[in-house]
């Protein structure tokens, strides 16, 4: 069937129905089908986006993305930020999706996982959480670097999983995610002591916070945020610390049996971004950004030049238009500079690469300009 979204009271609706669900969880409450086709609830989609029922639940995360992927592409990045479609589909899919418990559903606390309200604050500061959309962008965003997530329950929560998605900053960070799995991780599994000891988990994100007074570290790759780290960390980063061991079950769901080895942070797909040299120094200083130069004028920019040359020394830099942000590493194979574009409050918009600064800001700028132009913004 066509894709439908939920209007105002729609999403009211759909929340009442999530607190049904947890009043009686043996119920086996289903959502009805006027909430999820009626005028009075939906609305349709207009664009093209076609969804079938599933006869079998959503194994992990990869099948979320797998299933979701090719079905979202043609609608662009921006579609990340539909709250209306996503809750739709969160609904659509429930039964897919919901966590069974000795015949029980058993739902989270947070309405997010499967409603975003954009009325409530709450619910948006947490979209990053709802099951489908966290799955399909860990699926888009950072594929095999996410192995030991993808290959999860879409419900699995507790240990690396809670550190990933505790914030959309560190969910959307291009570095973080797959410094967090490549660090304490390996061939699928937790390593032994991951979140207390030296150099875990814990001693990590107080690490981050410090340098994150002098480096862009939510915009740097895995690869240059490794190397500025204190010594501690060095036995993780070489998996010579303790052994890995099987993790305990997430609080939610059990492993899958075959889980795909995370990939480690020494080992990246073919094509990403991996600087050459030391990261060192401060961030980059912003550049001057006029509105609407071409291409000619812009390059004759001095400060646009420097900002170049200071992302490929350090191998990272950042750029700003419109309130929108580009996160920039440089590939150190190609020398390519390739960008992740973020919106004002965080969210992923897309990517962006080019050969040298001026394509670069000319690639960011239009990209920004087509997002706000679709009226997402």
């Amino acid at each position: 069937m066509k894709a439908r979204e939920f209007t105002a009271k729609g999403v009211k609706r759909a929340r009442k129905f999530l607190d049904q669900v947890r009043e009686d969880p043996g119920s086996g409450l289903t959502p009805p089908r006027d909430l999820l086709e009626g005028r009075e609830y939906t609305r349709a989609f207009r664009g093209e986006l076609t969804v079938e029922r599933r006869r079998q639940p959503f194994a992990s995360r990869r099948e979320i993305g797998e299933y979701l992927a090719p079905r979202l592409k043609p609608l662009g990045p921006q579609i990340a930020d539909r709250t209306s479609l996503w809750s739709w589909l969160g609904l659509f899919h429930f039964e897919n999706t919901v966590r069974i418990v000795d015949g029980a559903m058993r739902l989270s606390p947070l309405d997010e996982t499967f409603v975003i309200d954009p009325l409530d604050n709450q619910t948006l500061r947490g979209q990053h959480r709802h099951y489908l959309r966290a799955a399909w962008q860990l699926y888009e965003v950072h594929g095999n670097n996410a192995a030991f997530l993808l290959n999860q329950p879409p419900t699995a929560r507790g240990g690396i999983a809670d550190a990933v998605f505790r914030s959309h900053r560190t969910f959307n960070s291009v570095g973080v995610v797959p410094l967090i799995l490549g660090l304490y991780t390996a061939d699928g599994r937790l390593k032994r002591g991951f979140n207390d000891r030296p150099g875990g988990l814990r001693h990590l994100f107080r690490v981050l916070e410090q340098l994150e007074r002098t480096y862009d570290v939510y915009g740097m790759s895995a690869h240059c945020i490794v190397r500025i780290l204190p010594p501690e960390f060095q036995p993780w980063a070489n998996g010579a610390s303790a052994p890995a061991t099987s993790p305990k079950a997430p609080r939610q769901e059990e492993q899958p049996k075959k889980p795909a080895s995370a990939r480690s942070i020494h080992q990246p797909d073919s094509g990403q971004p991996r600087s050459n040299r030391r990261a060192g120094g401060g961030p980059p200083p912003r550049p001057q950004e006029p509105h609407s130069e071409p291409a000619r004028s812009v390059s004759k920019d001095p400060k646009l030049e420097q900002w170049e040359a200071d992302a490929r020394r350090k191998g990272h830099g950042a750029m700003r238009y419109k309130g929108f942000r580009a996160t920039v590493s440089v590939n150190a194979t190609t020398g390519a500079l390739q960008g992740r574009v973020m919106g004002p409050a965080g969210w992923w918009i897309g990517r962006v690469e080019a050969q040298d600064a001026v394509e670069f800001t000319q690639a960011f700028r239009r990209h920004v300009n087509e997002y706000l132009a679709s009226g997402r913004s």
